[in-house]
């Protein structure tokens, strides 16, 4: 590829959308000496992985500083060669940041567990906890384990690089080698959940990790389910300062390596000549010209008004037709006079609710004030009850949303005693929250719903490459470093 000198209307790669896949493309390509222009809509990067300060005051009128996200507090992938790992190491970002340990809480119907971030301890835990279950709870975790290393063996093993890109010599080895990751794609996680586990409260412990892809464990394979078990393999963690300095550091390096990042900056269309990607046009009128675009945008948008459906193969065109989206979710922030006695994550399943509280301050003060909190809520919506919010006027959309928080309010209240009494601010957002604020239709947080084809890394349309929530990689902050690895590696190859 011919390198230009950047200049605001020509150069290699445009990357459309600063969510984490499109980040991770572009640190890869400016370290390859590309020139990279990222355009992002918003006023910072970092897509769902963001984080803002409210400076709300008391009755006193001094102001309490609190730093709240969008929903990102508990990042996979950091242990040896998995994505965001091999990500830092190979831009020799590994000290970049400090990584906190987030220890995870599951309150089940009234039950507490609190789970080891460790494998063997898991296991021992658990068979005590249930022992008339010990047999089918070590059977269960010990193919987990097995599918879990083989996808991550494997992964190294193609270079980090989409299977399905391999020769058809490499795909049928790698197939050989790696047989029970090969196998995992086609395998619904619940078939193997119910085959070795009875009791609901564990199956409903098996299955509410999956809220940090889908709202319906019931879609997943296990190549979707597995890789989340990684949370008690590696670890999760949190970046201390807030969700944003993650998308921060990629945005740092970018820019040191000659990259331009322009924020508050909307890609309109995609610029076409005789059939391949020229460029964008950008809601102001100005063109930017490149022969590679990445669009880490939402997929309806990249293939419909920014591209437009007959510039794509008919059986494509309509396989994209026909995607579901995944969910979207209800997100409150408070800020509160207290620090919760809990960890920095919970699941909980509580009269037919199922949410997760984020209370990353358990871990890091610098979040609050002395003896305050940053605490988040998170509850899916599938995507038929996130149409309904668009047809709301203003009043019944603040009325709707206030009921939900009242709802959710008083769940959360019987998990953190008296929450309503500590609480000093607090926000909501919705669906539309999400739609304004990430540019997804319906405000689906995930992209597409997992259980049915997605889009690879290759677009049919010659040099434009796709990456994040809504491709075959999937959604979470994992996923989408490898989406944009896998971007990265799809430009470099050709």
């Amino acid at each position: 590829m011919s390198r230009r000198p950047s200049d605001d209307q020509h150069v290699d790669v445009i990357v459309v959308g600063a969510g984490m896949a499109g980040l991770s493309a572009a640190a890869l390509l400016a370290q390859q000496g590309y020139r990279i222009l990222v355009v992002e809509h918003h006023d910072r990067p970092g897509g769902c992985m963001t984080s803002w300060v409210r400076k709300p005051r008391d009755r006193g009128r001094i102001a309490r500083r609190f730093v709240f996200d969008a929903g990102v507090q508990d990042i996979s992938g950091l242990s040896a060669q998995a994505p965001v790992q091999h990500l830092l190491a190979q831009l020799d970002e590994e000290n970049g940041l400090q990584w906190l340990p987030v220890q995870h809480r599951y309150v089940i119907n009234g039950t507490s567990i609190d789970l080891p971030r460790h494998w063997t301890a898991l296991e021992q835990l658990l068979c005590s906890r249930f022992a008339d279950e010990a047999q089918g709870i070590s059977a269960f975790l010990r193919e987990i384990r097995l599918i879990y290393d083989e996808l991550y063996a494997g992964m190294r093993a193609a270079d980090y690089r989409p299977v399905a890109q391999l020769t058809p010599l490499a795909q049928a080895d790698w197939s050989r080698q790696f047989r029970y990751a090969a196998q995992a794609a086609g395998q619904p996680y619940v078939e193997l959940l119910r085959r070795h586990i009875r009791n609901p409260t564990l199956i409903s412990l098996f299955s509410i990790l999956s809220e940090y892809v889908t709202n319906d464990p019931a879609c997943l394979s296990l190549t979707d389910m597995v890789p989340l078990f990684g949370y008690y393999i590696g670890g999760g963690f949190y970046p201390a300062g807030g969700a944003q300095k993650l998308p921060d550091l990629l945005c740092g390096f970018i820019r040191r390596h000659h990259g331009e990042i322009r924020l508050k900056c909307r890609a309109e269309r995609f610029i076409l000549r005789d059939g391949a990607i020229a460029g964008i046009e950008l809601a102001s009128g100005q063109s930017v010209h490149a022969p590679v675009v990445i669009s880490n945008a939402d997929i309806a948008a990249s293939h419909g008004a920014m591209l437009g459906p007959y510039q794509l193969p008919p059986r494509y065109r309509q396989r994209l037709k026909q995607l579901k989206r995944g969910p979207t979710a209800i997100l409150i922030n408070f800020g509160l006079d207290r620090i919760p006695d809990m960890p920095a994550r919970v699941f909980v399943e509580q009269d037919g609710l199922i949410f997760g509280l984020g209370n990353p301050s358990a871990i890091d003060p610098s979040l609050a004030p002395p003896g305050h909190a940053a605490l988040s809520l998170l509850h899916l919506l599938p995507e038929d009850e996130a149409s309904s919010w668009f047809e709301l006027g203003d009043r019944e959309y603040e009325s709707a949303k206030a009921a939900c928080a009242e709802t959710l309010i008083a769940a959360a209240g019987k998990v953190i005693p008296d929450l309503d009494r500590h609480i000093v601010h607090h926000e909501v957002a919705a669906p539309p929250t999400f739609r304004h604020y990430i540019q997804a239709e319906n405000g689906s947080i995930y992209g597409a719903a997992r259980g049915q084809w997605c889009p690879g890394v290759k677009s049919p349309v010659p040099g434009l490459f796709l990456a994040g929530a809504g491709t075959a990689t999937g959604p979470g902050v994992e996923a989408a470093v490898l989406s944009g690895i896998h971007a990265a590696h799809a430009i470099m190859d050709r």
